[in-house]
């Protein structure tokens, strides 16, 4: 409670608490990208209570994504990232190295999107519970040994045969939930969710970069153009057709 507010979300909350608990120990530093205020609080107390941090760094995201100048705002941000590493580091970050990360982002998201179309059947093969531990593994994981994992769970979705009812099918839309035992308790009750609108889940993955010659550019537009979170959704509400595309899937 000295450190955040106790309205602020849980998600928001207990980022900070496993940081005063001692359970990062092992990071030396600690970086955010603007998302929300509240998170954004969880950044700053991060950085002045977890006494192992020795260094952070905060990459401004444009909220008006839509803007025109959003892009060349958010290609800079990235860049000035890349400096900074390079300098925390010691080590150039090139061109080539990127290029080659991104390769791996890019098929970690493909392949999710792939485990998120067998929940499209009548008998879903993946439930709600089991894609938000793919979405959410994912983010944490590294991102190799996730596209093998998930090229083995993908190989054998086909025969798997699914020892419950369907039921209801339910759409869930919001933010960082990553609530497993809610999710669970709902599909343990007659239901299945079968697709989400997340940043803890489609959102995380859902767009793929586009084919450019610059990867810092590259890299920053496919921010700009993700689903929309709803604090950056504006002036055009984008995610009301987005929404409703998902829900006719």
């Amino acid at each position: 409670e000295p450190h955040i507010f106790g309205m602020f979300c849980p998600f928001c909350r207990d980022s900070l608490a496993q940081g005063l608990l001692g359970r990062f120990d092992y990071a030396e530093g600690v970086t955010l990208t603007q998302s929300c205020i509240q998170y954004r609080q969880t950044f700053g107390s991060w950085r002045l209570h977890v006494p192992t941090v020795k260094w952070d760094y905060y990459v401004p995201m444009p909220n008006e994504v839509q803007s025109q100048h959003s892009r060349k705002a958010h290609y800079e941000e990235v860049q000035s990232f890349r400096v900074f590493l390079q300098t925390l580091t010691g080590k150039e970050i090139t061109d080539a190295m990127l290029t080659d990360a991104l390769a791996v982002c890019d098929e970690n998201r493909r392949l999710l999107r792939e485990l998120y179309e067998y929940r499209k059947e009548a008998d879903p093969k993946v439930t709600g519970v089991e894609a938000l531990y793919a979405s959410l593994t994912a983010q944490f994981i590294d991102k190799r040994e996730h596209n093998e994992m998930l090229k083995k769970v993908l190989a054998a979705l086909p025969s798997r045969k699914m020892e419950r009812k369907t039921g209801a099918r339910f759409m869930t839309i919001g933010s960082e939930n990553d609530d497993v035992a809610f999710m669970g308790m709902v599909e343990s009750v007659g239901a299945t969710i079968v697709v989400d609108d997340q940043c803890s889940g489609s959102r995380y993955f859902w767009n793929a970069s586009k084919p450019e010659g610059d990867v810092i550019k590259a890299i920053a537009d496919r921010y700009c153009d993700r689903p929309a979170c709803p604090t950056k959704d504006y002036p055009a509400h984008t995610r009301f057709d987005h929404d409703l595309g998902l829900a006719k899937d």
